[in-house]
Formats: structure tokens, sequence, C-alpha cells
């Protein structure tokens, strides 16, 4: 690990490199030095055993020198110990040379054991080869080479002090292996050594560059790995403060907050949602239009495994049996399909149950009625960014309080209708009652005379009271707290009963009334028919409000103004257009945005509460209508009110949630 592989250069070089990379040369050459010490340590038992093999044998003359260089060497070894002990936090170049000063000084020692005990006619001049390679294994090629340089050095030495009489090796007692007499055997040996130790050097520096190439490649990688799970750990840690952080903030909301998968399982549900929304999640998916198939239909689960009793895919992890390969085994014999124990065992991922769940395009609201609670709540869908459809999510709010609050708003708006139309209602009441004490009068006069009353007489009274009692009736009608039952009503009936409501006042305001019959037969409407009239009065009312402000001259010239009342068939979907129109001054562009806020209105004080429109629109949106003003068709001033409602028996529960 000392050097680079592609450019070999000296272990120092590190040094200025990644201090990562510096501190794990250091500690890989401290473990290798330690190696060495205790390597010795084996070795130089083994060179006193065979000194004092020698000496006993009398193989060598004199092995004092022989002791004296063991005894160095031992001391040696002994300091280095010492020092290991004593500073185990060298840098890394101090290490590089005490490395290279334990292999130079084990060679030069070698070389006077070899010296001392024959030359090289010893055999174990073979061991400078092994110091060569544990140099390789150390060091770079660089330090390799100069070791085996050294090593190289040493042995010609050794065959030069053969060759030279006053510098001869001493001779050993006992021949042992080849013993080279001639100048020529003794320089081939030398040479063979040497070509030994430089092929050793460079084939193990080759290998062991090698290694370290791929050692540094597997410290690169587990570095690289060790950042990537650190920033997995990260990320993991995010995710995990960010779902925290996100189920407290759905646990702070009044709302319930409901996932739901395409597969109809619920993935996540606030405590809101537990306590209130769940209750009505099916009923909200189903009139919503997304769910697609029926919880605990065939068609929303999978076939049953082949086996009797319980069903596994309660629990995939275990069988009724309890084991999967008789499982297995039964379900070969038997037919019919794997459960998914089986499945698990066998490697294979069990069936996906089929979609229960279509997302919507756009946000839908539903509103429900559940155990006298009333919930509004909005389906929207999941999508990945590429668009894909991952469920639904359905935030449902219990308006109990609300729609009780709104009830009453339009109750008392109604009444104030009522008040404004009781004056049309006098006065249509006046003329009647005054017929019928024409007729009583002449009736008493009769019986005074003697004279039996005429029949026309009383039949005339009869008739005026009737008409007395249905005008009353109408505006009682109209005035009576309803709950909103929904009905098959024809368009046709409700602006009858309007125009029978209203017609009284606006005539006493000098303004026309004109209920025009439908071209066409229209379909029947599913509503409730006293809110429809609140809706369609207060569009009346507000139209003839409206003439009122125009001036003398303008009024006259129109001949008192006129409002239409009319129906048709909604174009382009089965449904139908209740439409209110006047020929009055119109609203101006910069009202219209405003026009059906809560309690903006345009007329004086005292005279309009500001509620009628926004409760209208409410009114319509329950009902799973629009409520609209939009331009004359023929282009003349005025305001033209569309009130566009669906037919009976198209569902109209859900409806797109208001932006």
């Amino acid at each position: 690990m000392i050097g680079k592989a592609t450019e070999p250069q000296p272990a120092t070089g590190a040094l200025a490199g990644d201090p990562f990379e510096e501190l794990a040369q250091r500690d890989e050459l401290d473990g290798r030095l330690a190696w060495l010490i205790n390597l010795r340590w084996i070795a130089l038992s083994g060179v006193c055993l065979a000194v004092a093999l020698a000496q006993g044998f009398r193989v060598v003359a004199s092995p004092a020198a022989l002791w004296a260089v063991l005894g160095a060497m031992l001391a040696f070894n002994f300091a280095l110990y010492g020092m290991r002990r004593n500073h185990p936090d060298r840098a890394l170049r101090a290490l590089l040379a005490e490395g290279l000063l334990q292999i130079g000084l084990d060679i030069v020692g070698l070389g006077l054991l070899i010296f001392f005990s024959g030359g090289l006619s010893n055999p174990f001049v073979f061991f400078f080869t092994h110091h060569v390679v544990i140099a390789a294994i150390l060091f770079d090629r660089r330090k390799a080479y100069g070791v085996a340089a050294l090593t190289s050095g040493v042995v010609a030495f050794l065959a030069l002090a053969e060759a030279l009489p006053w510098l001869g090796s001493w001779p050993l007692e006992v021949e042992l292996g080849f013993h080279p007499a001639s100048l020529w055997e003794r320089g081939g040996l030398a040479l063979a050594l040497i070509l030994t130790l430089c092929f050793s050097a460079y084939l193990v520096t080759t290998i062991m560059e090698h290694l370290r190439r791929r050692g540094r490649d597997v410290r690169r990688l587990n570095a690289d790995l060790a950042d990537r799970v650190e920033r997995l750990a990260r990320a993991e840690r995010k995710l995990k403060a960010e779902h925290q952080r996100a189920r407290a903030i759905l646990e702070c909301m009044n709302e319930g907050v409901m996932v739901v998968d395409l597969h109809a399982k619920v993935l996540l549900a606030n405590s809101a949602a537990q306590s209130s929304g769940v209750e009505t999640l099916t009923d909200t998916l189903r009139r919503a239009g997304t769910l697609v198939a029926e919880p605990g239909s065939r068609g929303a689960l999978h076939e049953p495994c082949v086996h009797e009793g319980a069903d596994p895919r309660d629990d995939p992890e275990a069988c009724e049996k309890g084991d999967p390969d008789e499982c297995l085994h039964d379900a070969l014999e038997q037919g019919g399909e794997l459960c998914p124990s089986v499945l698990a065992m066998l490697g294979a991922d069990p069936p996906a149950p089929p979609k229960a769940l279509e997302a919507p395009q756009r946000p839908v609201r539903v509103d429900l009625e559940s155990g006298g609670r009333s919930f509004e709540n909005t389906v929207s869908a999941v999508r990945t960014p590429e668009g894909e459809a991952q469920g639904v999510v359905v935030v449902s709010r219990e308006v109990t309080a609300r729609r009780s609050l709104e009830r009453q708003v339009r109750h008392a708006e109604k009444l104030h209708a009522v008040g404004r139309l009781a004056a049309g209602v006098a006065h249509e009441l006046n003329t009647p009652l005054g017929t019928i004490l024409g007729y009583a009068q002449m009736v008493l006069e009769d019986a005074r005379a003697g004279r039996a009353a005429k029949e026309a007489d009383l039949e005339a009274i009869e008739s005026q009271t009737r008409r007395c009692r249905k005008i009353v009736q109408g505006m009682l009608d109209f005035a009576r707290k309803t709950g909103g039952e929904r009905e098959r009503v024809a368009p046709e009936r409700l602006l009858t009963k309007v125009a029978e409501l209203t017609a009284h006042s606006l005539k006493l305001r000098g303004i026309e009334l004109e209920c025009a019959a439908p071209a066409e037969a229209l379909p029947d409407v599913a509503v409730a028919p006293n809110e429809l009239e609140q809706v369609l009065v207060n569009l009346v009312t507000n139209a003839a409000d409206a003439l009122e402000t125009l001036e003398e001259a303008e009024r006259a010239r129109r001949g008192g103004g006129r409002v239409t009342l009319r129906a048709r068939e909604a174009p382009q979907d089965a449904g139908v257009l209740l439409i209110v129109e006047d020929d009055g001054p119109g609203v101006p562009e910069l009202l219209q945005r405003e026009l059906f806020e809560p309690f903006f209105t345009t007329k004086p004080m005292g005279k309009g509460t500001g509620l009628g429109l926004s409760i209208a629109r409410r009114i319509v949106e329950d009902h799973g209508g629009t409520l609209q003003l939009v331009p004359r068709a023929d282009g003349r001033p005025g305001a033209r009110f569309e009130v566009r409602l669906p037919a009976a028996g198209v569902r109209a529960e859900a409806s797109p949630a208001a932006d």
C-alpha cells in the first residue's frame, strides 16, 4: 500500500496526499514490521539451534564468531521490540526508516553468519532470497530493488572473499552439498544467486503492486460505500423526521385525512379520520365514482386457497396446515391456485389484488349524512411526478354545526323574502276578499227579506274563498322550514309556483312577469322543491329591485320593465337550465366577481342582507348543479342568471370541489 501502482514512488509520497490514505499505509506498515520482529525471533531461534548443532558435530572450527553475531542480532531485535512498546504512534516516515534498517541489518547479519560458516558453500546462503521477498512485501518497487542490490552486494562480497586468499571466508570442517572450488564455480554460483534475488524482487514487487492497487481500490470502494451508507442513513433520518412532522401536522388537523391505495387499503389515517371519516369512507368513494369493486366482493379479492380452513390471505407467512410443503403437495394433487405462503416458499411474489379504486381526474366533493351527522368529504388523486395514479386522499370535514347554521340562515333569508312579498300578497287578497264581502252582503239582505239565497252567490263566495286559501297556502308553503327532501319535479311546475308567489308583488311595483312555457318536453329534476323555489324567488326579487333602480324616464320607455322565467334543456349534457332574465341595468363587470360572496350587496342599508345569492349558489351546488351570471343571448342590457340542474336519475351527489 506504499507508493502508486501506475507510477512507482516512495511510500513517503503518500504524505502529500490524502491523510486517510497515509494513515492506512502507516497502520499497514506498522503491522508488517511487528510481524517481521516476531518472524526474526523464530529465525534467530532456528539459527541458534543450527549453530549449537554445528558446534556439537564440529561442523565449524570456531563458533565464537557465530555466537557473537547472533548475540548482536538478538540485542538488535530486543531494541526494536522495546521501541515499538514505548513509541507505538510513530509517523510513516519513521516506520519506513525502521523497516529499511531492519532488513539491512538482517542481510548484513546473515552475510556475517554465512561468512563465518563456510561462505557460498553453506546451503543457508539461499536465505538471502527470503530477505528480498520480505523487502518486496514491505516496501515499494524502488526500495525493494535497493534491498535486492544490497543483498547482491553481500553475495558478491562472499564470492570475492573466497577468491582472495587474504579475505577468505571461514571454511566448514565438513562438506555440505556443493563446494565450489574454482573461480568460475564461485562466480557462477554468485551470479545465479544474484539473478535469483533480482527475479524474486521483480516478481514479488509486481504481485504486491497489483495487490496494493487492488487494496487501494477496495479502500476507495469501502470509503465510497461508507459515504453512501452515511448519506442513506441521513436521508432515512430526514425522511423519518419529515414523516413524523407530517404526522404531527395531520394529527393537529380537525379534518380527517385518509390515504387509500388503489386496492382500497387505508395506508394512513389521522385521529380525526379514525373517529369520524372512516365510517363514511366506502360511501364517499362510491358516490365520488372512484370505487370500481365493492369491498368484500369476489371481484375485489383473490380466489381462495384450495385448502379448507382459514384463508391464508390473512397471513401470507402462515398456512392453515402449518407446513407450506404439505400445502404445495395438496395443491398439486387437488388443483387450483397456490396460496400466498406457497408462492413465497417458491420465491414468487403473491398475486397482486385487482384495483378496487379509480383515481379521479380532479378533486370531487361528496356530501354525506350518517348517524345524524353531516360530512363534507373531498376525494383527490395521489399521483407521481410522471402523472401515474398511486391512490386517493380523502379529506373528511364534519359540518353538522355549519349545516344547522346554514339551514337557519336560509330560513331567515326565506322569511325576509316572504316579508318582501307580503305587500303583493295583501293586495292580491284584497280583491277576492272584496268580492266575498259583496256577495256575503247580498246573501244577508236576501235572508233578512225572507228570500232564499241564490246558489250563484254562494258559489261565488266559495270560489273566492278558495282563491284566498290558495294564495295564503302558497305563502305558508314557501315560508315553512323543510328538511330538504328530494323528489322528482317537472321544471315547469317550479316556474309556475314561483310565478304565483311573485306575480302579485311585481304587479304592484309596475313590473311585468313573464313565465314562458318550454318549447319541448323537459326531463324531471330531483330536487327539494321548497329550496329551489327559494333560489328562484330570490333571483326574481333581485331582478325587480334592479329594475327599480332605473330612472323613471327609462322605466317608462321600457314599459315598467320585464322579468322573464323560462326553462330549457341544457346543451351538451342531460340536464335542465332554469333561466331568470330581466331588462334592467345589468351587473357592472367590476362587481361580477364578488356577486356571490356572503354579505356582499349593492342595495341600500336595510334593504338587503347580502346573503341571498350566496345561499342560492350553495343550495344549487348541494343539488349537484351550478348557478351563474351570463350575458343575455340577445345582447340587450340586463342580467341573466342560469341555474343548471342534472336530470333525475343522473348521479348528482358528487360535485367538483370548489377551487
